[in-house]
């Protein structure tokens, strides 16, 4: 059931996140266990904690996941056609031609942020 409906949305390689798929029908923990039921059939994978993709098979029969990079994208930049956020300071200047410096971290800046106290 979960399964059919990942694979109607999600592309191979693409990041899932446990907030976009999690709807309320069923609890968290019944969605955890059928997602940890997935990855142990080798039908989902998981990259980290609450992100899942389904595995991309490659000539030689290993799964290819999202880079780190997809995942920034995904998650803090832009999903479903919608703009939360842009690369900026280095990574920028880099993107764009004035600097050929290639920064260590990366910067973000995002609409699409966890607002909850720390």
């Amino acid at each position: 059931m979960i399964y059919e409906m990942l694979t109607e949305k999600y592309k191979e390689g693409e990041p899932i996140f446990f907030s976009d798929i999690y709807n309320g029908e069923i609890s968290k923990s019944a969605l955890t266990q059928q997602l940890s039921t997935l990855c142990k059939k080798g039908l989902l994978a998981k990259y980290d904690k609450g992100i899942y993709y389904l595995p991309k098979k490659t000539r030689l029969k290993s799964s290819v996941g999202p880079t780190a990079d997809t995942i920034a994208k995904y998650k803090y930049i832009s999903k479903n056609g919608k703009t939360d956020g842009y690369y900026s300071g280095n990574t920028f200047a880099n993107q764009i031609g004035i600097s050929t410096q290639v920064p260590h971290v990366i910067e973000i800046v995002s609409n699409n942020t966890n607002s909850a106290p720390r």
